[in-house]
């Protein structure tokens, strides 16, 4: 049974574990068919022969993007949960050396983020709802909140 890549999709790309490692567009995806380096599992999920052992740097992204934070937190102020008007802080002002990492970032509310200003935590009167971590996948938290119904079974 040959399954077609749909075009001009996004395409889910899994490891021959079925673990998700990548997504990609549909052109990439249908050379790695055509090379048999992978197969088609649905019109948007491909999945590698072999198994690709990925540099840990791969798995945890040092940087993370701003979308990767508010999925991250899902998109609620890590102050007081609020989830609307939100915006970045760093727990640590970048003027007090902080920096753009996974557990330096957190999604704020414009509110509690001008309160909290360029303060450390420890001289304010608030505290983080949870303590934030860097991802064990960084596709785990890319697939948080997918809505496209072939991925569904591959997320966690």
């Amino acid at each position: 049974m040959d399954i077609a890549i749909q075009p001009h999709t996004t395409v889910l790309v899994l490891n021959s574990s079925y673990e998700p490692i990548n997504v990609t567009n549909w052109k990439r995806a249908v050379v790695l068919l055509l090379k048999q380096k992978a197969q088609a599992l649905s019109k948007r999920v491909i999945r590698l022969v072999n198994y690709v052992k990925l540099p840990l740097s791969k798995i945890i992204s040092h940087k993370p993007s701003r979308s990767m934070i508010y999925k991250r937190d899902r998109n609620s102020c890590q102050y007081c949960g609020a989830t609307r008007d939100l915006t970045i802080d760093h727990v640590i002002p970048k003027c007090r050396g902080g920096e753009d990492t996974w557990e330096n970032l957190v999604v704020a509310c414009i509110s509690c983020n001008s309160k909290k200003s360029n303060s450390l935590l420890s001289n304010t009167d608030m505290k983080l709802l949870r303590t934030p971590r860097a991802p064990h996948n960084k596709m785990q938290i890319a697939l948080s909140d997918c809505k496209i119904r072939e991925w569904k079974e591959y997320t966690f």
